[in-house]
């Protein structure tokens, strides 16, 4: 509990590999050592792209899968809602970082998850067409 003026808000922190995941109302705040900053900067900017010609959500919050919204074949864009999780009794929307279509997901509704559980796939769209294409 952290308590600021006459407010008192709830705030929970997860260790994650290289930070911590700090939830206070229903954002998700990445908090890191400055040793530790330059690394985990890099890594996070490399999950914001297509490696290998596909994109992972994994989850950044110990939660419930309340609502999957996407199913493998959709076309997604960098904005859209992929899923809603409830941690602590909020609701939190997951939603892409790139373009795509999405190949995979891993969970359903009611699943548990806990810090760095994949979520969805996204794949590069001319990759997936070429991938469900017929065989020659």
């Amino acid at each position: 509990m952290l308590t600021l003026d006459d407010r008192v808000i709830e705030v929970l922190v997860e260790p994650d590999v290289q930070a911590f995941n700090v939830l206070i109302g229903e954002r998700v705040y990445e908090v890191e050592t400055a040793r530790r900053g330059q690394r985990r900067r890099r890594r996070r900017h490399e999950g914001d792209q297509f490696v290998g010609g596909k994109w992972l959500l994994r989850t950044p919050l110990t939660g419930v899968v309340m609502e999957v919204r996407v199913a493998v074949g959709d076309r997604v864009a960098a904005g859209d809602v992929l899923l809603v999780v409830e941690a602590m009794k909020m609701l939190n929307e997951l939603r892409a970082r790139v373009p795509g279509v999405v190949s995979a997901v891993h969970v359903a509704g009611r699943d548990l998850v806990e810090i760095g559980n994949p979520l969805v796939e996204v794949s590069e769209e001319a990759r997936a067409s070429r991938d469900s294409g017929p065989a020659t």
